[in-house]
């Protein structure tokens, strides 16, 4: 290429490295530090289209507010009116497009290099930043063995402004690493999107097959044949179609990928790796201290020898234990209608209109199919020995969490509902769905939300199919067995908010 420099002289361009919709990467020398870098150039032919612009600039933005050992670092912007670049680490070896390409990598090395990309995005995600076009493109891997990820052009900044630059209907990132909710519109996707492109990129590196709609495999399970067994599990998890039953987190689907390394290489070839399920391992989930372990247990005092001992027989009854009291709180507890999208053709034909028609990804639920799975959650008691004869009962009290959540007095139309709840005392949720309506109509559309902090949160866009009003309620699954299911409201009784005009 032509002698170029950038900065008055500082940035020697050496040579192209790739080029996008928007931008040329090159590979460039900074005269100052002496050191090569990579300067993402953004097309004249853009620089003065203000939309553009900005996002170029959010990219920069995004990129210096993430400091971590497997993402690209940024070293520099130049923003000006001549020249909009950004200058970043360079890394001198493929993408991992182009490893695939030259050969499909087997299970071992496929998790070796997912496992500091989760480790990248679980960093990104906790600063509420989502990629958006996670694929074997932008996943770049260094001749020190070093995986980073790369090109946070389309990233997402929750609860920015970045949020006027997606318009609702307008698809970004690459088709067939996308989600479901994705692939239907941009604005929204939360770190689960992230999830689901992670697993599509694993099922291409471990197949060197494009990954077709992944989320449908249950209409066509053909799909997941030439994946190898050890990982047909975990890519359905992270693949899921409905974002409940995803991996909650990207350091959830790192444990499990790590668990799995580890079984392949303590040579545990025999293990049914379809079987395990790897999400309800508590012990992968417990992030807080370890409980003590528990007291030994006395020793049995010692029986005496007792020789030609005669009992006469008695009529007297033994006395009879006491059973404990209990003090438990009881609300009804709706149980999430299970819809599998391999059920028939008239299902295949809801998840196609989804994609296809109306443009949203929530699915509509009638009233009754959600009431007549209504039933009450009782935890389980702990059986105890009865007590002595004239001692008091002991009063045993069951501890259950319980789902907080702030009904508001009213919202506005044209504006988004944003829908906080939480569970104090535990982590060990991580289905939490808002179930909505128009009001007093009779079919419920859901959204999940999100881990934010201590919390969870979602948002409804409230247009004009809420004029009337809006309503609406919460459920939260455990994802071990042990807790029971919590709700906020119910199909039966939800929360009734009146919508007002602006």
């Amino acid at each position: 290429m032509p002698e170029r420099t950038l900065a008055d002289g500082r940035y020697e361009l050496l040579e192209e490295l790739g080029v996008g919709g928007m931008a040329t990467v090159y590979k460039a020398f900074d005269t100052h530090l002496k050191v090569v870098r990579a300067i993402k150039l953004l097309d004249e032919r853009f620089s003065q289209k203000p939309e553009i612009v900005k996002r170029f600039e959010m990219e920069a933005a995004t990129m210096a507010k993430l400091t971590h050992e497997n993402i690209v670092k940024l070293y520099d912007v130049h923003l000006d009116d001549v020249e909009r670049f950004i200058v970043m680490d360079y890394i001198d070896g493929p993408s991992l497009l182009h490893l695939m390409q030259e050969e499909v990598l087997d299970v071992p090395a496929a998790i070796r290099i997912m496992i500091p990309v989760l480790r990248a995005l679980q960093t990104a995600h906790d600063n509420g930043v989502v990629h958006r076009d996670i694929k074997p493109h932008n996943i770049l891997l260094s001749k020190a063995d070093g995986v980073y990820v790369s090109d946070f052009g389309i990233a997402r900044c929750i609860d920015t402004d970045e949020m006027s630059l997606t318009r609702t209907g307008m698809i970004m990132g690459t088709w067939a690493f996308m989600a479901p909710e994705q692939r239907a519109d941009s604005k929204g996707v939360d770190h689960l999107a992230d999830i689901y492109s992670v697993g599509a990129t694993l099922y291409a590196t471990v197949t060197g097959e494009t990954p077709k709609d992944l989320f449908a495999s249950e209409i066509d399970p053909t799909m997941y044949k030439a994946v190898p067994r050890e990982l047909v599990k975990l890519i359905q998890t992270a693949c899921a179609y409905w974002t409940s039953d995803r991996y909650p987190t990207a350091d959830a689907m790192r444990m499990d990928l790590e668990k799995t390394l580890e079984m392949i290489r303590t040579g545990q070839t025999k293990i049914n790796f379809d079987a395990i399920k790897f999400r309800t391992d508590p012990d992968l989930w417990s992030h807080g201290p370890a409980a003590p372990p528990p007291a030994p247990a006395p020793a049995p005092a010692p029986v005496p020898e007792v020789e030609n001992i005669s009992v006469e027989p008695t009529s007297l009854e033994p006395p009879q234990a006491a059973a404990p009291r209990v003090a438990i709180s009881l609300p009804m507890v709706p149980k999430r209608t299970q819809i599998g999208i391999g059920i028939g053709i008239g299902v295949a034909s809801v998840v196609l209109a989804v994609f296809f028609g109306s443009g949203s990804t929530e699915p509509e639920i009638s009233a009754a199919e959600i009431e007549a799975t209504e039933q009450i959650a009782l935890p389980q008691k702990e059986k105890r020995p009865g007590r002595m004869a004239g001692s008091e009962p002991a009063e045993e009290v069951v501890s259950r969490p319980e789902l907080q959540h702030e009904v508001p007095v009213a919202l506005v139309l044209g504006e988004d509902f944003v829908i906080e709840a939480s569970i104090p005392g535990t982590s060990a949720y991580d289905k939490v769905i808002a179930w909505y309506r128009p009001q007093d109509t009779t079919d419920w559309l859901k959204t999940s939300l999100r881990r934010v902090g201590d919390g969870y949160r979602g948002t409804i866009e409230i247009n004009r199919m809420y004029g009337m009003g809006i309503d609406y309620w919460i459920e939260a699954h455990p994802y071990h067995k042990g807790l029971p299911p919590l709700s906020h409201g119910s199909a039966k009784r939800p929360h009734k908010v009146l919508v007002v005009r602006n």
